[in-house]
């Protein structure tokens, strides 16, 4: 009897194991749906047909987008990099990221200065019924429409490094640039003071080889502030390595002679917003009968429901729920710009500030079964901040500085959407934007602001 009462509480707890990782691992989850290959060996960049012989270029812009650089932290800590170019350029603390406010569709939505209903990536996993499933692809075969802006860049003969960007390689294309330091998985990315050494390799290059156009992503604090406190210690430090990588690339441009010749851009793909409390949409669907795939990351969740013609019940059913919004794409708030295609699925559900979703997908095994029995909503003891609110959320807002040539000096700005950032860039280096573009010119920024590219 004792024996059996000392295997009982083991065998329970077998149990528990064994229901948390099958029930996390079933095949119906949407990380084990289609898709397409995985780009590992990108060809290499090939010069497009027909492009100018000689670079139209006016100077050489340098861009810099470090994840999840809030304006709270670096109001936080001593920047002294950023000081400077607050002084010397033009910055805001208000640059607004799309909706959702997530790190792919942001990233694309600066890099095309198209809204995600142009470009396609409308967050970082979705589902497309030609394509599969997308999960933080940098395939540029994703991009419905819209020129990233080293395409842009390199169309018109502009010799361009993108540097883990955006859409830099193309499953069917190979490179999109002339130098591209590629890496297959969010491993093999380099450490940012490494990233910054490749900038400063690239402005030390002959002026014949050196890229008139370089950008280039950055972790930045982004990881560690998902887990820590934003005004913790681990944050601090991370915000002060990051203006150390703005010093040194400040350092090349001035130790290489180029202060007339380049602009520096820095700026961010979204701020973050504190969060107590994650909601178990896995869940909620159940309890209500909703039949459907569910796709969520940060703080929304994308709705693809097994038969369209259950929406309005669905809908009925979810309405009232304190926690979140439900958007539906065909008639959408006007911050939205998500637009109404098959990606977008049947309706979005929004999670109002202080909460977060995520799908079991991307919780610990351990914990997925809570998706079959509850609670609707849990304490999150894990994840202390979050993105992807709509852009009017308090915190979500980020950064961008601006410096060097062509930049009015001592300029402090008001909004500059993400999509300005693109048509922003290209003024700077004199040549046109990409076709189509939904942003404008900072003409606050530029020095010459009624130059024609």
């Amino acid at each position: 009897m004792r024996t059996l009462r000392t295997l009982g509480p083991l065998v329970a707890v077998g149990l528990l194991v064994f229901a948390a990782w099958f029930y996390g691992t079933t095949s119906e989850h949407p990380a084990n749906a289609r898709r397409p290959p995985v780009v590992t060996d990108p060809a290499e960049f090939r010069l497009p047909a027909g492009g100018p012989p000689e670079s139209p270029a006016e100077r050489t812009v340098v861009v810099m987008l470090i994840d999840g650089l809030a304006p709270a932290m670096v109001e936080a800590q001593e920047t002294p990099a950023l000081d400077r170019l607050r002084r010397e350029g033009a910055w805001t603390h208000h640059m607004v990221p799309p909706f959702p406010s997530m790190s792919l569709s942001s990233g694309f939505t600066i890099s095309t200065g198209c809204w995600p209903e142009r470009h396609g990536i409308v967050t970082n996993r979705f589902f497309d019924p030609e394509r599969g499933f997308y999960d933080h692809s940098r395939d540029a075969d994703w991009v419905t429409a819209c020129e990233q802006l080293h395409e842009v860049a390199e169309r018109q003969g502009v010799r361009t490094a993108a540097l883990g960007w955006y859409g830099e390689v193309s499953a069917s294309r190979g490179k999109l640039a002339s130098t591209v330091r590629y890496a297959a998985t969010w491993e093999e990315y380099p450490p940012d003071d490494r990233r910054a050494e490749q900038i400063t390799e690239l402005l030390g290059l002959p002026e014949a080889e050196r890229p008139q156009l370089i950008l280039a992503y950055f972790k930045g604090p982004d990881e560690v502030a998902h887990f820590r406190a934003i005004d913790d210690a681990e944050v601090r430090e991370a915000v002060a390595a990051a203006d150390r990588m703005v010093g040194a690339v400040l350092g090349a441009i001035e130790a290489q002679g180029l202060e007339d010749g380049v602009a520096l851009i820095v700026t961010t793909d979204h701020g973050l917003v504190p969060v107590t409390q994650l909601i178990n949409v896995d869940y909620i669907l159940r309890k209500h009968g909703i039949d459907a795939r569910m796709v969520a990351t940060g703080t929304t969740a994308f709705v693809y429901l097994d038969d369209p013609s259950t929406r309005a019940d669905a809908l009925a059913k979810l309405s009232g729920y304190p926690e979140f919004d439900l958007i539906l794409p065909e008639a959408p708030p006007p911050w939205s710009h998500l637009g109404s295609g098959p990606r977008t699925g049947d309706f979005i559900v929004s999670a109002r500030p202080g909460f977060a979703i995520e799908d079991r997908g991307m919780w610990p095994w351990f914990l997925r079964w809570l998706a079959w029995v509850g609670p609707e909503v849990v304490g999150s003891q894990i994840l202390v901040a979050s993105h992807g609110y709509p852009p009017d959320t308090p915190g979500i807002e980020g950064v961008l500085y601006a410096w060097g040539a062509g930049v009015r000096t001592g300029r402090e700005l008001g909004r500059i959407d993400a999509v300005d950032i693109h048509p922003t860039v290209t003024h700077l280096l004199g040549i046109a934007p990409g076709e189509p573009v939904d942003g404008e010119v900072v003409r606050e920024l530029v020095a010459d602001p009624d130059a024609a590219p």
